[in-house]
């Protein structure tokens, strides 16, 4: 999964922005992603890596993105991002979703056609979290 970068990059234009209330929220938005992409890159990223450790691995990025969901229902949207925020939210969801159904892939068939799964599915997904970010970056006039 590639790291999505829109929002941190747009972090330095929130500060001149001046607005605190938009600091804050690219500033936990930013918080909440890096764990889910830390987590996603370490998913298959050892070619040697056991089943037993390919599942730890998507039980972990399931696990996280869980999470972002989570964080991101908690945190404090300007009026302005609220769209792009509920897609990122889906977004994040439909991660959960494919870690499971890969994890599930894994456990009852071939681990490649799961894995084939996760690189097109993870791919899919990579794109709408990207569409996202730059619709709240749009919304909050950070581009």
């Amino acid at each position: 999964m590639k790291t999505r970068t829109a929002i941190a990059i747009c972090l330095a234009s929130a500060a001149v922005a001046g607005c605190s209330s938009t600091d804050d929220y690219v500033d936990d938005v930013n918080e909440i992603q890096a764990e889910v992409i830390k987590a996603s890159n370490s998913v298959g990223s050892d070619v040697n890596a056991s089943r037993k450790e390919i599942l730890d691995q998507l039980d972990t990025a399931k696990s996280e993105a869980e999470e972002a969901v989570s964080d991101l229902a908690d945190i404090d949207v300007p009026e302005d991002a609220e769209k792009g925020h509920e897609e990122l939210i889906k977004s994040f969801e439909d991660l959960e979703k494919l870690y499971a159904d890969v994890r599930e892939g894994i456990e009852s068939e071939s681990g490649s056609a799961a894995f084939d799964e996760l690189r097109t599915k993870g791919a899919e997904i990579d794109k709408q979290i990207d569409k996202a970010l730059d619709q709240i970056n749009d919304e909050l006039g950070l581009k």
